[in-house]
């Protein structure tokens, strides 16, 4: 038998052997394509390449639209999913698609049923991004996939502010700009949210005549002092006492303090008495596990510990000034208020850098 017909009848029992298994059949092909450096470092690239952009035929709907499936995944807060939307709606935006948002089980928010018939957590709190709902891609023939690895070709095109973090820290006024007028076009509460808000925040602020006499204070406590790597470094209490202090003496009355950590609460009220304002309900830690990720604190449902974190934000956003430390909470509270056509009349951001041990 020559070489060639020997090859060939290898090839076939190989192939009829391992047909079964995409995970022998793929390492078959890697085996016989070892030597072409083109073929491996195209591999290497699937599903890592940020300048790659996979598009799936799910069916034959829709064909006159470009389908932008923005899927959102990872550990990480409400806070974080936003900040993650908000860029891959910059990409829809620029690239004139239409886009669908489905965050994944994996987000802290997900219940383990569907709420009110609704299976998508983004959904539970906010109206869908287009007229296009999840079941519409699955029928559609022309849906392009988000990654999250498209986020760092994302970060270089909004300015590079994080070019080893996307959706970092790190913030500018363009940013905030651009930012805001997505939030405006396509972030929008859906009717029950915003009505339960609404009137949270009527009950919470019967007594004060007008929310500019309102200062904002965000104050992350819990994990932040285990100095997770990437994430910024705890700024105290008492770091954010001297500033408070000057804010209070330029005409605001009361201090609404969204925190997730009990302890603050009583370090604030020690020092603040009746002037702090906040959600009695809300659950909150004295331990020094994220919050977002605990399982079944009081009772809570993971909705309800969504809509406190989303209601800290909408709050801290109508608020007259703002006082916070880095975090992905404030970031977005910040970019509501511009959102909202409204500005700080007072605002001051406590950096003690990001730790990257």
């Amino acid at each position: 038998m020559n070489r060639f017909l020997f090859k060939e009848k290898t090839r076939t029992l190989i192939d009829g052997a391992i047909s079964n298994s995409k995970a022998l059949l793929c390492l078959r092909r890697l085996l016989w394509k070892w030597r072409d450096n083109d073929y491996l470092e195209a591999v290497l690239k699937v599903g890592y390449d940020p300048n790659t952009m996979e598009i799936k035929v799910f069916g034959d709907d829709n064909l006159e639209k470009n389908i932008y499936f923005i899927k959102v995944s990872g550990t990480m807060g409400l806070a974080g999913y936003l900040r993650h939307t908000l860029h891959a709606l910059f990409e829809a935006e620029k690239l004139g698609f239409t886009p669908v948002v489905y965050y994944t089980d994996e987000c802290p928010c997900k219940e383990s049923a569907d709420l009110d018939g609704i299976s998508n957590p983004f959904e539970y709190y906010f109206k869908p991004v287009s007229a296009l709902s999840v079941r519409d891609v699955y029928r559609s023939g022309r849906v392009f996939l988000f990654n999250p690895h498209h986020l760092r070709r994302i970060e270089r095109e909004l300015g590079n502010l994080n070019p080893d973090l996307p959706a970092g820290y790190n913030i500018e006024d363009e940013y905030m700009e651009k930012m805001s007028f997505l939030v405006k076009k396509y972030i929008h509460l859906n009717d029950r949210v915003e009505r339960d808000m609404k009137n949270n925040r009527g009950e919470l602020f019967q007594h004060v005549n007008n929310m500019e006499q309102v200062l904002g204070i965000h104050i992350r406590g819990t994990d932040y002092a285990l100095h997770w790597k990437n994430h910024p470094n705890i700024v105290t209490p008492q770091d954010y006492f001297p500033v408070v202090d000057e804010a209070l003496s330029q005409g605001f009355s009361y201090l609404f303090l969204a925190t997730d950590d009990k302890r603050y609460i009583d370090c604030f009220e020690n020092r603040y008495g009746s002037k702090v304002l906040y959600y009695r309900h809300t659950y909150r830690s004295d331990g020094a596990c994220n919050i977002a990720f605990e399982k079944n604190p009081e009772d809570r449902s993971a909705y309800n510990r969504g809509l406190d974190v989303l209601r800290d934000m909408y709050t801290l956003a109508h608020s007259g000034g703002l006082i916070a430390g880095l975090s992905q909470v404030s970031i977005i509270a910040r970019i509501l208020c511009l959102s909202m056509e409204r500005q700080y009349r007072y605002i001051k951001v406590l950096d003690n850098g990001v730790y990257r041990g």
